[in-house]
């Protein structure tokens, strides 16, 4: 019998603050209206009191309580996580299985921003990572994967750029998740819902499954303007199904012949493709004709997540009712591929030789990796992280020369390896050159 794989996905950015007089100027940059910034205006836009030449339900929208309230401080995240991880709200509503509510968290590094930050965002590699590190409670079956955002031409911490080999950093935040941290992720889901070319080549040599794609079924008409014509995430052209498809490599929208898959992943409560009753029902119905589901949705942790779950499970309560044989469950983003495909959680099993005399660095798969390559990264003396290709000397076996055509190897200081099989299991080494010591993680597994 066909199942639903529900997969809810957060945006894990932080705090964000925004004062009354910020969302005015954010009001200003989307619509042009220019109004004294007050709490009795403030109300009279979001109840459409004031004449705004026909774009009154727009701006409301755009001002809706729940989603302007943001948590400004870890502290006021952290109690409502407090809520959000009590058993008793996890389990409010359980799945066909008797299992409560599952959430993958998709952290975020504010790094290589040197503009401005009236958001109050915080900066610094892992800050966020760790945070949420000590937070995540495996006993509800979470996951932590990654999330990013390309750094803008301006340098603004609020802004959103265009490209990812540009803004620099794409690079070293991987590079120090693997070195630092002995992790790597197997999931992604992409900054402002946004991918493009140069995102889409550098996913499909890494990791295997993207939470992406954002295609409605209603007209598009109904988008807010500064979004409109594919702006921040043109999904247009996309499948509007829940079923994952691996996409085309000039184009991530159509369906093709690369290796990564692509998820459908509406959002939970934004002005803009928000996830309804009726993409709920489309679910069910394909799911009663015999086809596996995979229905994700996502928000962000500096909003209430307990308001947002509740919606959901307010919707599915309801189809559930309606269509009492289909079953569904709840799972996290990696959990929700496996099972929708399923892949059996096997090891690529790296293993590495480092020959010191000549100076090179022998490494090898057991098995298949997802990719052509591993992702391979060194920590010079002196705190540089670099991220580098490797040669390809045999099936399953790649090679790197340190020399001075590419760095000595006594100016560094650590090595770094790590890949994902095809089913997401994640194998990170990471050498210390100096001392000879080698820490091996798998993660996933």
């Amino acid at each position: 019998m066909a199942k639903i794989y529900f997969v809810h996905c957060v945006d894990t950015e932080g705090p964000l603050y925004e004062t009354l007089d910020a969302t005015f100027v954010r009001l200003k940059q989307i619509y042009g209206i220019k109004i004294d910034a007050t709490e009795e205006n403030l109300r009279k836009l979001q109840n459409r009191a004031l004449d705004l030449g026909g774009i009154e339900v727009e701006v409301a929208k755009t001002l809706n309580g729940s989603l302007i309230r943001t948590y400004g401080t870890f502290a006021e995240i952290e109690d409502m996580l407090k809520r959000f991880n009590s058993r008793a709200f996890r389990e409010r509503l359980k799945d066909s299985a008797g299992t409560g509510w599952k959430c993958s968290w998709f952290c975020m590094d504010h790094v290589g921003f040197g503009g401005e930050n009236p958001r109050m965002r915080i900066a610094g590699y892992h800050a966020i990572f760790d945070w949420y590190s000590q937070k995540i409670d495996d006993a509800f079956g979470d996951t932590i994967q990654w999330h990013y955002h390309p750094t803008s031409i301006n340098g603004d911490y609020n802004a959103c750029g265009m490209n990812y080999v540009a803004s620099g950093n794409v690079f070293e935040i991987l590079a120090r998740k693997v070195i630092d941290r002995l992790f790597f992720p197997a999931v992604y889901r992409p900054g402002f819902h946004t991918e493009r070319p140069d995102s889409h080549w550098l996913l499909e040599q890494w990791i295997p499954f993207d939470y992406a794609n954002q295609a409605m079924i209603s007209d598009t008409k109904t988008e807010q303007r500064d979004v409109k014509n594919g702006r921040f995430g043109n999904w247009q052209g996309a499948t509007a199904s829940w079923e994952p498809y691996h996409p085309d490599y000039a184009d991530y929208r159509k369906e093709g012949n690369c290796k990564r898959v692509i998820a459908r992943c509406l959002n939970m409560n934004t002005r803009m493709r928000n996830i309804g009753e009726q993409d709920f029902e489309q679910a069910f119905l394909e799911a009663g004709n015999g086809k596996n589901q995979l229905v994700s949705f996502t928000d962000h942790d500096f909003r209430d997540i307990c308001y947002d779950v509740e919606m959901m499970r307010g919707m599915i309560g309801k189809m559930s009712q309606k269509y009492p044989n289909v079953q569904f469950e709840f799972c996290n983003a990696l959990e929700g591929m496996r099972k929708y495909f399923g892949l059996a959680t096997k090891s690529c099993n790296l293993g590495l030789e480092l020959e010191l005399e000549n100076k090179s660095l022998a490494i090898r798969a057991d098995d298949n990796i997802f990719g052509v390559q591993p992702f391979f990264c060194l920590k010079l003396f002196g705190g540089r992280y670099i991220w580098s290709n490797l040669d390809f000397v045999g099936e399953r076996q790649w090679a790197f020369t340190f020399d001075r055509d590419s760095v000595e190897l006594e100016c560094i200081e650590k090595i770094g390896i790590a890949a994902n099989s095809t089913s997401g299991v994640t194998d990170v080494v990471v050498v210390d050159v100096r001392e000879k010591e080698v820490k091996r993680r798998v993660l996933n597994s």
